[in-house]
């Protein structure tokens, strides 16, 4: 009994559902703004405008139909009251009051007419003839006054004894000229309401099918557009488009879209940096590519159709700026309607892959360094550990005194710690690959000019040993010579090397310095000459190639010491 208590005490009854209070037909709203998609809200909008001029058109046409009817209906009618009141036989008649002679010729008109009645009266407005009034009674409406005045035929709308209708009268005229009475022929407003529905119902047709048909292009007509924006909404799309033009922008390559006539169809906010232009991307849009980036701009096709060909890693120049750019064609259902050029700066590439040679360099400097320690080391070990004391003793001195004398003939030529350490590390990359880096004594440097960065001084001198390393390399034999020579003088600085490797043929110096030609084989050379080359015009200088004696090849390098940099990021 206490655990069944226990047990009901501690549970708790399962708390029932509230009931969700909803705003009273927010279900229904949901639903149309669900419906009033751009696809529905063009069709409707399409649909109201067309309807409203079919209905306009209608209106207007209805109306002017309307108006001719009346037009025709009364001149017919005056037409056929003066014919009428023509009849020789109808004016004696009604001179001499002759009544049955007047009904008579009154009812054989009025078979041969299609209007409603006819009415005859003399020259004081009386009846002489009525289809269902007696004679001598007046005529009403108030409109023969003026023709048995005036003697003038006309067209009026009047209320008569009949009902409304449209009624002409003509005076009726003795030989004299004189007016003896009138005639009205009228048509009832009935008999004109049933031509006019009779004349209506073809526009009635006729703008109804329009309407339909309408109705069917505004449906297919928002279909297309829907297509066309790949079912998106006006909202998406805003939202599509600013995120891709944040995108864009964010982009830190330059990128330039253009048409298949080359003119700019988009770009960002890199590229116009890159190239120095200070126009908006809107002023931009719509001029030529070459207006843009000058006239380093990839050329089109022969054809002028197919846009420019595909191009890779390509160094153009634009706006006097050098750089590194990319440009593939857009094509759409097979057909190609633009390209897209991303480019960045040259300097930006080079200083990367300067960088990364660089920190190589370096790596292999001090592998270089601590291979021979470690030998020496190792050595030095050997030698206490079997207690040749004085043996070890020399060997330490004679290695210090080597070293120090390496360290000495390089410091006192080069008063800069960047290319001292740079020569250090190449003379022990030479001992390593069992070459021989000779120093000139006459090597002399003071400072490096400003024409050119400190890294690049040593891109320069680093790429030209290497050069050198390899080339002598290539004849298979050990102890070749590398020889190097920097000096400076009042105006210029001269950098020389010299190597007893394979030499370099006549035919391929003209393209020795271009990127990606190398006499080595292989993928990953062609670019130490080229940046090299690229350095040395930068600071307006000069490269000579010559033949080395026995053999090898010479590189002279003549750097002007206050020249300007020709191009500078």
């Amino acid at each position: 009994m206490d655990i069944l208590s226990a047990r009901s005490g501690d549970e708790t009854p399962a708390a029932e559902p509230r009931p969700v209070w909803r705003r009273p037909g927010a279900d229904g709203a949901a639903g149309l703004a669900r419906l009033a998609s751009f696809q529905v809200r063009v069709f409707l909008l399409l649909l109201c405008v067309s309807a409203s001029l079919l209905f306009v058109v209608g209106y207007y046409v209805f109306e002017r139909m309307h108006a001719t009817l009346y037009e025709n209906l009364g001149q017919h009618a005056v037409v056929q009251a003066q014919q009428i009141a023509a009849i020789p036989e109808l004016i004696e008649a009604v001179r001499r009051r002759d009544l049955p002679v007047i009904e008579r010729i009154a009812k054989t008109m009025l078979q041969r007419t299609d209007a409603s009645f006819i009415v005859i009266g003399d020259a004081n407005g009386l009846r002489l003839y009525h289809p269902t009034l007696d004679p001598g009674t007046p005529m009403v409406g108030d409109d023969n006054a003026p023709v048995l005045r005036d003697g003038q035929s006309e067209v009026t709308v009047r209320a008569g004894s009949l009902g409304y209708g449209l009624r002409g009268k003509a005076p009726i005229k003795d030989a004299d000229g004189v007016v003896v009475g009138v005639v009205s022929v009228g048509y009832l407003q009935d008999l004109i309401f049933s031509r006019d529905v009779a004349q209506r119902g073809p526009v009635i047709v006729f703008l109804t099918i329009a309407l339909g048909a309408t109705f069917l292009t505004a449906w297919f007509f928002a279909r297309s557009i829907k297509r066309q924006m790949l079912g998106m909404e006006p909202a998406e799309i805003s939202r599509l488009v600013r995120q891709q033009e944040a995108v864009f922008d964010a982009i830190m390559e330059g990128v330039i879209a253009v048409d298949r006539h080359d003119r700019v169809r988009a770009i960002n906010h890199a590229a116009r940096d890159i190239v120095g232009d200070t126009r908006s991307s809107q002023e931009i849009i719509g001029c030529r590519l070459s207006d843009v980036v000058g006239s380093g701009a990839p050329s089109r096709g022969g054809d002028g159709t197919d846009g420019a060909p595909e191009i890779r890693d390509a160094v153009l120049l634009f706006n006097n700026v050098q750089v590194i750019a990319n440009r593939l064609p857009v094509v759409v259902a097979g057909k190609p309607v633009g390209a897209v050029l991303s480019f960045r700066r040259k300097d930006d590439i080079a200083t990367l892959s300067l960088q990364l040679s660089q920190v190589r360099r370096h790596a292999d400097n001090l592998r270089v360094v601590r291979h021979e320690h470690m030998n020496w080391l190792s050595t030095i070990s050997g030698l206490l550990e079997m207690r040749h004391y004085d043996e070890a003793l020399q060997l330490a001195r004679m290695q210090s005194r080597t070293q120090q004398r390496v360290l000495d003939t390089i410091s006192q030529a080069f008063f800069n710690a960047p290319v001292c350490g740079m020569l250090l590390g190449k003379y022990y990359r030479a001992r390593e690959l069992g070459l021989e880096l000779v120093i000139d004594p006459g090597c002399r440097l003071s400072s490096l000019p400003e024409v050119l960065k400190v890294s690049e001084w040593l891109s320069i001198i680093g790429n030209l040993l290497d050069n050198a390393y390899d080339a002598a390399l290539a004849l298979g034999e050990r102890g070749q010579r590398v020889s190097f020579l920097m000096i400076e003088s009042d105006d210029e600085i001269v950098i020389e090397v010299a190597d007893t490797g394979v030499g370099v043929e006549a035919g391929v110096r003209e393209t020795l310095f271009e990127l990606g030609v190398s006499t080595k084989p292989g993928g990953e050379h062609g670019i130490g000459l080229h940046l090299v080359k690229t350095y040395v015009d930068q600071a307006a200088g000069t490269i000579t190639i010559e033949d080395n004696e026995p053999r090898g090849t010479i590189f002279s390098l003549f750097i002007p010491k206050g020249a300007a940099r020709a191009a500078q990021a």
